[in-house]
């Protein structure tokens, strides 16, 4: 399958990605004790793609760094190819990658049975040019039970010279024995002053890297793509808008949309705990305006958002992190919602 077109090129480890997850994987080459799966789990747009890339190139390179196996030259024909998608020996299956080669241009939700199949069938090749083959399964949370039934087969029983590498927003999604079967590596979100720096020294404009690093919820290949892509920028504001309006509404109105996040939240998981992880990061804006003694609290937007008391906005932020870490433990997502709000200040009450 082809190389996956969603990420952005990349030569090298890059420098912006969680140095913890960086450093796991490069010790893994250095002292060569390369694993035959590894799941790499984190938000969207954290960077779980290229340093996936960046693991497959730094065993595929042929002229690695002296005295540093983990470190790729970024130059030779090897690393070029990773870098384009073209390596013989690496490959990616994705959603993408399945609506171009198996759905025939459908646009299913889930990996199916037939790619994790086309994985088992390139998994049994030899390397062509590496000394491994190294295939890459994002939007791993997508595998539908069969799928990774069949996955399991490959975990339990792994060929000698292939390294999997699972890439998923969502990793309780997967069984227990697929999440046993691999070195899990948490790929964690980055602070935003890390984030704007990085931006600005690749020319954003200050503010414009400020806003971004803002929304951008810890995850720096998001904003390094939406700092160049409007719409992207754009659909994040919209959400952190939503966020302040839920926040600002009335009691009963508070209640109305976490029956309706409720409701969603089957099918929609990752977007509902984004709104939810949307709403601790303005409490969290507000709790350092409050502490100030700011008037109001600004958002990255231009709005503004009702004041609140520093103790008021900490219980806010608690009742949320506990909203998150239920809705992750699976209680039920209405009874989590609505128990997060109504812990919430009753603004009607300070506005009186």
């Amino acid at each position: 399958m082809p190389q996956n077109s969603k990420r952005s090129s990349v030569l090298g480890w890059p420098d912006w990605a969680d140095p913890l997850a960086t450093e796991r994987l490069r010790e893994c080459l250095r002292n060569n004790h390369i694993g035959h799966a590894y799941l790499l789990a984190g938000p969207k747009g954290v960077g779980k793609a290229d340093l996936a890339l960046a693991f497959a190139q730094s065993i595929c390179c042929t002229t690695v760094m002296q005295g540093d196996a983990s470190q790729a030259c970024g130059e030779c024909r090897a690393c070029r190819n990773v870098d384009r998608g073209a390596h013989p020996d690496v490959e990616t299956f994705d959603l993408e990658s399945q609506s171009a080669l198996i759905d025939k241009g459908s646009s299913r939700a889930s990996l199916s049975i037939e790619t994790v199949r086309s994985l088992r069938s390139s998994a049994s090749l030899l390397p062509l040019e590496s000394s491994r083959r190294i295939l890459i399964i994002d939007d791993a949370e997508t595998l539908l039970h069969p799928a990774q039934q069949a996955l399991l087969k490959t975990l339990e029983e792994p060929p000698a010279m292939v390294t999997l590498l699972l890439l998923s927003d969502e990793p309780e999604t997967l069984l227990e024995t697929v999440r046993s079967r691999c070195q899990q590596i948490p790929v964690r979100p980055r602070p935003e002053v890390a984030i704007s720096s990085f931006l600005m020294e690749r020319g954003v404009e200050a503010t414009l890297a400020r806003e971004v690093a803002v929304l951008s919820r810890g995850c720096p290949a998001w904003a390094r793509a939406a700092a160049v892509e409007g719409t992207m920028l754009k659909a994040r504001r919209a959400e952190w808008d939503a966020a302040t309006t839920w926040i600002d509404a009335s009691r009963y109105n508070r209640l109305v949309t976490a029956f309706t996040m409720g409701e969603r939240f089957g099918k929609k998981r990752s977007d509902v705990l984004a709104v939810v992880q949307t709403v601790v990061q303005i409490l969290r804006a507000r709790m350092i305006d409050a502490a100030a003694g700011a008037e109001e609290v600004a958002a990255p937007t231009g709005a503004t958002g009702v004041k609140n008391s520093p103790l008021a906005i900490s219980r806010s932020i608690t009742a949320s992190l506990q909203c998150l870490s239920d809705l992750e433990a699976n209680v039920r997502p209405r009874l989590a919602l609505e128990t997060m709000v109504m812990q919430w200040p009753n603004l009607e009450l300070q506005q009186a």
